[in-house]
């Protein structure tokens, strides 16, 4: 199989194939490309990378994920959540460790609130361009009920596209391109059980890059 699933794919090729309940390979390649095509649907409609990421600060293509402006507020909320975990920050080059136990307030380091991707720092994120530096870990852990509902989302949009084929009459040039709809949304309602597109609504993100 020539295609290769993006590492952020929120399905398998064999999961899409056990739903439908197909064994042969005759289709592989097409779920491939449509599981990615799927994947990244998902991740625009909510602005958010959704499986657990690691943000790298000394990555070039992750410093809009990972650079801060510092405002002198106490809170900064990460453009990607939930946190799962932090390697480390620093504000203009000084690094800050973490807080120890559980007295956040007026300590010297910085606690995590992981759902809401906040991070809380008694002495004030300190004014300045990009000077706050974050490294993390954040998103969907695989086992987690919302990487479970976007999993099952995902295979149900692979399949609403798959059963339409020969409708779309797809050519292998523009397979992977698929531009999934609303109207793929609602047809993943029959399959789904739910709302498809609120789904995608309450994962959308509602924060990031903020200090207040």
């Amino acid at each position: 199989m020539a295609c290769s699933l993006v590492l952020w794919a929120l399905t398998t090729v064999d999961e899409v194939k056990d739903f439908l309940g197909i064994v042969v390979a005759d289709w592989d390649e097409l779920f491939c490309m449509l599981i990615n095509s799927a994947s990244s649907f998902m991740e625009k409609s909510t602005d958010r990378r959704l499986v657990a990421w690691n943000w790298d600060l000394n990555k070039t293509g992750d410093r809009e994920n990972c650079w801060y402006d510092g405002h002198d507020f106490m809170k900064l909320f990460l453009r990607q959540y939930p946190v799962n975990s932090v390697v480390a920050i620093s504000i203009s080059g000084d690094t800050i460790g973490a807080a120890a136990g559980d007295d956040y307030y007026g300590s010297t380091g910085y606690a995590i609130y992981n759902r809401q991707g906040m991070l809380y720092y008694g002495s004030g994120w300190t004014s300045g361009i990009q000077n706050i530096r974050v490294s993390y870990n954040a998103g969907y852990a695989a086992g987690t009920p919302e990487r479970e509902e976007l999993r099952q989302l995902a295979i149900a949009l692979v399949a609403v596209v798959f059963q339409k084929k020969d409708k779309l009459a797809f050519k292998s040039e523009r397979i992977g391109n698929y531009a999934y709809t609303k109207g793929d949304l609602k047809d993943a309602y029959e399959i789904y059980g739910c709302p498809a597109e609120d789904i995608l609504l309450r994962y959308k993100r509602k924060w990031g890059g903020l200090t207040t």
